[in-house]
This record gives C-alpha cells, structure tokens and sequence, in this order.
C-alpha cells in the first residue's frame, strides 16, 4: 500500500489527541463524609464497570476516527501490477509524445483524430503537481519538441500543445519515442512516464531502433489515445509532374497526376480537377481499385503568366490534407554546364557532348547551356559566371591552387563532378585528401572477361531513383575492367555516400557534400577505354536522370515536397546588400539577406512546412534577376495509407511497459489506478462512517 499525498500522514498524530483528553479530565477518588446516606442513589457495582468500559471503547473509536481521517486525506492505493512502479510523493517527468504526422487529420465519428489526441494530452498534463517536470514532443519525419529538455514551467508545454496541428510531414512516431525517452532519462526526477498519442498508423512503426536508451525498461507508458477505425477509404496525390519545364507561353504541357487509393469500401472512379486560372478548371476522371497507382493526364497551354501555376484536386474522403497538389512553372532558365579536362586523349569528352546533344533536343530536360573551358581557367571561370555545374574528366594536372578555387565555388552551392581517369593518382593523393577524398586511392585492374559489374545501386538517391523500376540487368550489363578503388575498405568510409558499388567491392560512383555544393566522382574514365558504360544504353538515362535530380537541386522543379530547402538564385546589379522577401500560402513573410562581394548568389529557404504556392519579391533596382519568383509546397507522399496496428502490436516494439487509457472514463481516475493500482479512499471512508455512527450511539452525557 501507499499513499498519494504522504504529506498528511502527520496526522496521524492526531489519533492521541481522544487519549490525551481522557487521561486528562479522568477525576482522581475523593473521600466525602456524609451524616446521612439515605438521600443517596444506591449504583450496582458491575453497572459502574460497564461504564468505565464503554468510555474507554469511545476513546478508541475517536482515536481510530482520527486516524482513519488522516489515512482519507493521504489518499491510500494499493498496487495493481506491473504499470504501478512509481513512487509515490515523489516528483514526475512526463513526456507526451504527439503524432502529428497528416494521418491524424483524418476524421473519426466527425472528429478529428489530432484534435481527440490533443485534448487527451491536456487532460494528462492537469495531472502533474507542484514541481513535475513536462516536455511535449511532435513526432512526424520532421519530429521535433517543445522544449530542449523537460521543464517544470508546464504553462509553456501547453501553449505549445495549444498551438500544435497536423503537419504537411510524413509519421515517424519511434523516432519521436526516441527522443522523448532519452529527454526523460536525463531528469534527476525518480517517477518517468511517457504518453504515447498515435493512431497506430503501420507506415509510421516501419523504422523502428534496433537499440534503445539504457533504463529505458523502467519508464512506465501509457496509450493516451489510439485510432478506433483501420483501413479507412482514402485517396492520395502521390506525384505530380508537369512537362516540359521549358514551355514557352502559349506552348503545350502536361500535367500528369499520380493517385494511390487505400482502403477499403472505395468509389469506382477517381475525379481529378486541374485548375490553371480563375476561369480555367478542366475535369477528368479514371477508374481506380485499392493498392493500385492510378495515373490522370491533362493536356494544357502555358499561359502569358511570368509563373505558371496550378492546382490539381481529387473527391474529399477521409483525409482532406493528400487531396489538393500545386505546382509552378519556373522561369525558363537553362542549365549552365562547362566541360573541362586535364590530360588524357582528345576523344574523352566526346561521349559527353553526344549524349548532351541528343538530350537537349527531350522535352523531359531542361534546356542546356554548355562549354567547354581549359583545365587551368575553371575555377576562374565558375567563379566569374553562373555556373551550375562544372565536369571534369583526367583530373591529374592540378595544384593547391585549383583545388582551393573549385572548393570555394562547390561551398557556395557548385556541383563538380569529376571522372577519374589514367593520370589522376599521384596529385590526388597529394591536393584532394582529405578536402574532398576521404582516403588516398590507388588502381585495380582486371582482363575484360573478369570485368566487375554494379551489384549495389542507391535508388534513394535522386540521380538514381528512378532506374529501380526497370530491370536490374540494364545495369548489370555495363563492365568495368579498370578503376580506382580506395587504400581503406569501402565500409570504413562514412562521409561518402557510394551510389554505385562494383562486384569487387570498388566504388564506382560515389558523392560527398562540400558545403552548400556536391562533389561527385566517376572511379574510372568518361570514355570507353577502362568500361563500356558509353556503348549501353544506360548511358544516355545515366546522364538524362543526371540532368533531371540537378534541375531540381537548383530549384528548376514544379513542385518541392514540404520541409525541403528551396534554393533561390539572385543577380545583383551591384555589390549592395539588399533584401528578398518569401511569402508564404498563408501570407506570413520571411525576408533573407543578400550581401557580399559575389553578385551571383544562392539562397536556401527551409521554412517550407506549408503547403501551397510561395511568392519570391525583391527589388528589382537592386536585383536583375532572381529564379524563381514563384515555387509550390506540396505535401510528403506516402501518408494515405490509414491502416493502423493493434495496440498490442505497438506495445511489441518498445522497451517499456505501456497500459492503455479506456475510451469515454476519466483520465485522472484511469491515471491514478495506472499509476499506484487500486484507490482505497473509499473503503477508508465507509470505515468512518460506520465509526461516526458506532461513536454517536455510545456517546451519550454521563
């Protein structure tokens, strides 16, 4: 047994106050002599004694009333199993950790889940006193918290669950349970609890740790709320494309819609809206089942507009958020690309420019704008134009100097991409490492019919993404027979990302951040002397998907996905500082600076979490161009998917102990027998009752 608010067992004390007062007003025999004992009352001997024994049953009872009365403010409980581990009369951390991922804007009995688990959460906070300890943690992909550790100004952790809503993000809930475990494991507070308010969505638990924080078997959790309804029909925008970039006003584009249903008891046809103008809606539709992505296509004009912009609109159902996509067509902007390479036969760059020659004549790429520059003046050149990205094959004459120019630019946002080829050794392993090669290299060779082939391609990757839907032997077909490979193994390098992996365990390809840039290396030679990559036909798609993933690095995309950095390019008349302002779907404005020396500047805004279109405004006395002035925000796809785990299921995939709170009865009530296990107040005050009852009966003037 314990007691919730110890601090009242100092009543306890209470219990020798009947005791004090009887020892002292009990009356001491005294001796009086009478004359006459006749005016006297004769009092049987054993009637005395029974009232001497019923005074001293009434002292008991006022004792034990007094007692039980300190026991009822004490509030005693029993233990009811293992959820009831913590310590009574000693302070709490809670975390509350809230899925806001957009499965919880989806609605349930006309309320939506987000908001039922929000006011769940407010009631558990209620709960904690005097110096309890709170931090409210919101876990989506972009999960974050209320507080950078838990606080007990819990007027703070409300506000912030006040404000919170449903955001644009895709669910990640174990990685908001992470984070939530490893806050309340840095309190000095003995009681640890975390409240875990999800609809138990299966996407959301697909990542989940392998390993948890030490002590995290002794929090105790709780279920504050949980989804009632599985499988609920939805349809959700999984991708939108609208091609070709560079469509001139008045020319035609496409706009192609994507839709994935999930569900069940769905509509036989998917209506889609195209919006371009205040007067332009077109309407189509297309039949759709369950599981399967279904494709609708809008054949348009560009309007006069400086940006084209568009909204495309499924039927409402139960989640309204994955139902409207935007997107804005850039400025017609071409891709800046110099050529470049320091040694090596005069046919290295040959492939290169037929492949770029016959990619530029696609609608599906972006214009080009390509040169070619002599190795020395590069980094010269990039640093004087507007250079998207700069490629250079047979690297191997280069000193300090050249380095250090391409490390500047590539920091300020350049992509360089490099192919290695027969010369390269010595003056890499002396200016490149470790600046941008993680470890020295060295050759590897082989006869063609022991050539190594791709094994491992990172799909994740945007240059890649897309040749996971075709057969894996395309790739498999493309030889290599000589390379470069690193002096230390592949798996102990980690600040590369290697995109391409070799049957004999050599990189490829692989890349690496350099600041705001890339760095990306070809382990071998651009031509067809050390493989036959240039003679596959996976070579122009190589090269094309290049293009592609670069154009929206560059923020030549109709759409960008929510919580993505947008970059945005400005062309100052002048050295002057000045100011571009970002305006977001719902007004709020978020100026950026531009200043420095360079007038060709990249800017990357973040503050994307809202989906819709974004305005870009400058001045234009001060800026003579700036790409875009105008971007669409759409939601992360991936969400629509509403099926959802038992609690049982979830409760498998943490550390921790976790009850569940009971649907339509009082959290604090549910919270107190979750806590200490079964509340005995009322049975302690049945007991004074029948007391009070017993004490007034035997009490009576004597």
């Amino acid at each position: 047994m314990a007691f919730l608010y110890p601090i009242f067992l100092f009543g306890l004390l209470a219990a020798g106050l009947p005791v004090l007062i009887h020892l002292l007003t009990r009356k001491n025999k005294k001796t009086i002599i009478f004359s006459d004992l006749t005016l006297l009352q004769k009092i049987d001997a054993e009637e005395s004694a029974r009232y001497k024994f019923e005074n001293l049953i009434l002292m008991l009872l006022r004792a034990l009333l007094c007692l039980l009365l300190a026991l009822l403010f004490c509030q005693p409980v029993m233990k009811a199993g293992e959820g009831a581990i913590r310590r009574p009369g000693k302070g709490t951390v809670a975390a509350i950790v809230l899925d806001n991922s957009r499965s919880m804007d989806a609605s349930e009995g006309g309320v939506k889940r987000y908001q039922r688990a929000r006011e769940k959460a407010l009631e558990i906070l209620d709960q904690l006193r005097g110096e309890d300890e709170a931090i409210a943690v919101f876990a989506s992909s972009k999960t974050r918290s209320s507080h950078a550790s838990p606080t007990p100004y819990r007027e703070e952790v409300r506000d912030a669950i006040d404000r919170s809503e449903v955001s644009p993000f895709s669910s990640s809930f174990a990685t908001g349970v992470q984070l939530a475990l490893e806050a309340v494991l840095k309190s000095n507070l003995p009681n640890k609890e975390i409240y875990l308010f999800t609809d138990g969505q299966k996407v959301a638990f697909e990542s989940v740790p392998t390993a948890w924080p030490t002590g995290s078997d002794e929090i105790a959790g709780y279920f504050g709320y949980l989804g009632n309804q599985s499988n609920l029909p939805n349809v959700e925008i999984s991708d939108l494309d609208v091609s070709p970039l560079s469509a001139k006003p008045g020319e035609g584009i496409r706009v192609t819609v994507e839709a994935i249903p999930h569900g069940n008891d769905l509509p036989n046809k998917l209506q889609v809206s195209l919006e371009t103008g205040p007067n332009n809606r077109i309407s189509n539709e297309a039949p759709i089942a369950s599981g399967n992505p279904t494709t609708v296509e809008f054949n348009t004009t560009r309007s006069d507009e400086a940006v084209e912009t568009g909204k495309v609109e499924i039927q409402a159902d139960v989640l309204d958020s994955d139902n409207t996509a935007y997107y804005a067509l850039p400025q017609s902007r071409p891709i800046q690309l110099v050529m470049s390479q320091g040694g090596g036969s005069e046919r290295t760059l040959l492939f290169l420019q037929n492949a770029l020659t016959i990619l530029a004549k696609q609608p599906f790429i972006p214009k080009i704008k390509a040169e070619v520059v002599e190795f020395w003046d590069l980094p010269k050149y990039v640093a004087g134009e507007s250079v998207d990205v700069a490629i250079v094959a047979n690297p191997g004459n280069m000193d300090d100097r050249w380095v250090r120019g391409l490390s500047t630019w590539m920091r300020e946002g350049g992509q360089l991409f490099l192919a290695l080829g027969p010369i390269a050794r010595n003056q890499i392993n002396q200016y490149m490492v470790p600046q941008w090669f993680p470890d020295k290299i060295q050759a590897w060779e082989v006869d063609i019919k022991d050539s190594a082939t791709p094994i491992s391609l990172d799909y994740n990757h945007p240059w890649l993404d897309r040749f996971e839907d075709q057969e894996e032997s395309n790739w498999q077909r493309v030889q290599f027979w000589r390379g470069w490979e690193f002096e230390t193994p592949l798996s102990g390098l980690t600040s590369i990302n290697p995109m391409i992996t070799l049957s004999n365990g050599a990189p490829a390809l692989w890349e690496r951040e350099v600041g705001l840039g890339k760095l990306s290396v070809l382990m071998t030679s651009l031509d067809d002397e050390w493989n036959d990559l240039p003679r596959q036909g996976m070579y122009l798609a190589f090269w094309g998907e290049f293009l592609r993933a670069l154009a929206e690095r560059k923020g030549l995309q109709p759409a960008f996905s929510a919580g993505s950095q947008v970059p945005i390019e400005a062309i100052r008349k002048d050295d002057r500082p000045t100011e571009i302002t970002i305006i977001d779907p719902e007004g709020h404005e978020f100026p950026l600076s531009v200043a420095g020396q360079k007038l060709n500047q990249s800017i990357f805004f973040s503050r994307t979490d809202r989906v819709g279109i974004y305005q870009v405004e400058y001045e234009k006395d001060r800026i003579s161009q700036i790409t875009p002035t105008a971007f669409a925000v759409n939601i992360e796809p991936g969400e629509g998917d509403l099926a959802l785990l038992s609690g049982d299921e979830i409760r498998e995939l943490f550390p921790f102990p976790i009850q569940t709170f009971k649907e339509g009865e009082s959290i604090a009530g549910q919270l107190v027998h979750a806590r200490f296990g079964y509340t005995l107040w009322p049975i302690v005050l049945a007991i004074v009752v029948a007391f009070m009852f017993i004490e007034a009966r035997l009490a009576r003037p004597v």
